[in-house]
Parts: C-alpha cells; structure tokens; sequence
C-alpha cells in the first residue's frame, strides 16, 4: 500500500492544477488578467535510494506536490473600446487604487465614475490619482498619453501609475489586483497610456485547453492505479492463506 501513495499526491496536486487552469479559463475575458501557472515540484521523503537485497539501491518513491502559484506578467491583446474611461497601459506599468485593505495595483482600465463622481474600478475601488481618488465634474474627459485626465478641457488630475523593480514580488489578491510584498512602488518613468482601449487577458484558451486535457487523462490514469492497487490489497486481505 506505501507504493499508493506517491500515486495519490500526484492525483492531488493534478487537482491544484486543475483550478488554476480553471481559474484562467474563468478570467479569459476579464480586462487586465494575467495568468497563473503552477508551480510543481517532487519530493524524494528520506531525501535518498533504499538499499536493497543485492547491495544496490532502488530508488524511492517521489511523492509530487504543488510548490506555490506563479503569475505570467506578459501583456495581453490590447482592443479599441471607444469608451471615454477605458484606458489601456504599455509597458509593465499599473494603476494605483486605493481598497479597504490599502493601496493595490491594476492593470484592469475597465473604468467608471461612481455617484460621487470618482474614477473607479468595475469592483467601485477609486482609482488614485496625484493626491488620491480622482473626481470628475461633468463633462467630456480627455485622457493624453501621459495619463493626464481633463474635463472639458480643464485637466483634473493624472492616474498614479507605478512600476515595480521585480514583478515577482506582486501578488495577487482578488480578480486583477496586485498586492506589492518587499517592493515599494515607483513613479512609472514611461508613461502610455491609451483611451478609449483595454489590455484584454493574457490567458490563451488553446493553451489552457490542452493542459487541462493532459491534466485530466494524468487524472484518470492515477485513479486507474488506485483502483488497481485497492484490489489487489482486498484480494490479498481476503483471499491470502485460503486452501
């Protein structure tokens, strides 16, 4: 039964595999979204071969397992909305917003205003801006390259956008939100920023697709050998020493 169970902790981490791909499939349409892909690692539990009978050594069963989740910061298709408050971001900068739990980041420009006429994001985060959120009185915005925002001609304020020395060190949080852990934001020295058009996800269906099949078939082979080895453990409990 021992041999059981590097079976079964592959099976298991074939699971945490599949709700990351499934959680990529999930947001193929969200604005902004950047994959995950896991990050999978093997595990020798005495750390060396068994000795066996003939002197030599046999090697050890490896038991798989899910060492952490790993974001893919490429960019993605950037598509013309023609929506005054969308804007879409080159380069690896982000838009600063301001949440319950601090300062978080964005690459997600699917913007609106709320009643109080803030800039906010489709989960009604305010979009931060030189000095906080930033509020527009009514009236046709204008949005330059720089990230400038005017109404009506009379420039309001510019987004806060951020760049960071090791994206590594983002993780995210809910949806397309960056949390910043051991890195401090900095002023974005190159800003483009476009309105009118949004950075679509970075997640390719294909891709995820065929992953998710070989996941399943690795899935269905596992439980195969469970089923297997079950039997032949019941056999062997019920039928051993039987005349």
């Amino acid at each position: 039964m021992d041999a059981l169970y590097p079976v079964l902790s592959g099976a298991l981490t074939q699971e945490k595999n599949l709700e990351v791909i499934t959680n990529n499939l999930a947001n193929l349409n969200s604005s902004g979204f950047k994959k995950d892909f896991p990050i999978l690692s093997a595990l020798d539990p005495l750390g060396f071969d068994q000795p066996n009978l003939n002197g030599g050594k046999d090697p050890l069963p490896t038991y798989g397992f899910l060492d952490g989740i790993s974001t893919d910061f490429s960019p993605g298709v950037i598509k013309q909305t023609g929506e005054p408050l969308d804007v879409a971001i080159d380069g690896e900068n982000f838009l600063s917003v301001q949440t319950p739990a601090g300062v978080r980041y964005t690459r997600n420009g699917s913007l609106s205003l709320n009643s109080e006429g803030q800039i906010v994001t489709q989960s009604g985060y305010p979009v931060l801006g030189s000095s906080g959120p930033i509020t527009l009185p009514p009236g046709r915005v204008n949005i330059d390259d720089e990230g400038r925002v005017s109404v009506e001609g009379i420039e309001i304020d510019s987004f806060q956008l951020v760049q960071f020395g090791d994206l590594k060190s983002l993780k995210k949080m809910e949806g397309t939100l960056f949390e910043a852990f051991g890195v401090t934001a900095t002023p974005a020295i190159e800003k483009r920023v476009q309105q009118g058009f949004l950075e679509g996800s970075n997640v390719n269906p294909v891709e995820e697709m065929v992953a998710m099949i070989r996941i399943m078939r690795l899935y269905e082979a596992s439980q195969k050998v469970i089923q297997s080895t079950d039997e032949m453990a019941s056999k062997a409990s019920n039928d051993l020493g039987k005349v």
